[in-house]
């Protein structure tokens, strides 16, 4: 992880840059947590990942491929969640391209940044977004309204 993670906040955005080499989980994890961010929703990402896996849900479980060659970061939508726990929780989604113009896509379970990652969140002012198990145990969102 870098030393200095480079973002700006306000009320109502979080804008972040991710550096090369950065363990993409570990190091927006210990940002939101500093900044004390439990809602959010990713509406803007761009850069480059390596060491990526994406996982398909079958219905029962995930599915995961693993990628280690960098990929050009195409889309990655979701939000950023706080579990029952009071953990927080990343549910995000990405289509990456390759070198040979071809793309994949699915459950971001893995990845390090490569070049740069550079992510724009919506920071919700009136919701939290919770993350809780229903039916066959699954975290599904659970948007309220701040009292």
């Amino acid at each position: 992880m870098s030393d200095k993670i480079i973002y700006a906040r306000d009320d109502n955005y979080l804008i972040v840059r991710l550096r090369d080499g950065d363990d993409f989980f570990e190091t927006l994890l210990s940002l939101l947590k500093k900044e004390d961010i439990k809602s959010a929703v990713l509406v803007s990402s761009v850069g480059m990942m390596r060491d990526v896996e994406l996982g398909w849900f079958s219905g029962e479980e995930y599915i995961k491929k693993s990628f280690e060659e960098p990929m050009e970061l195409l889309s990655l939508t979701g939000s950023v969640n706080e579990t029952e726990e009071g953990k927080i929780f990343l549910h995000l989604h990405a289509v990456l391209g390759s070198s040979d113009l071809t793309t994949a896509g699915g459950h971001l379970f893995k990845a390090t940044v490569h070049q740069t990652n550079e992510l724009v969140f919506l920071l919700p002012t009136n919701i939290n977004l919770k993350r809780l198990k229903e039916g066959e145990g699954l975290l599904r969102l659970f948007p309220e309204r701040k009292k």
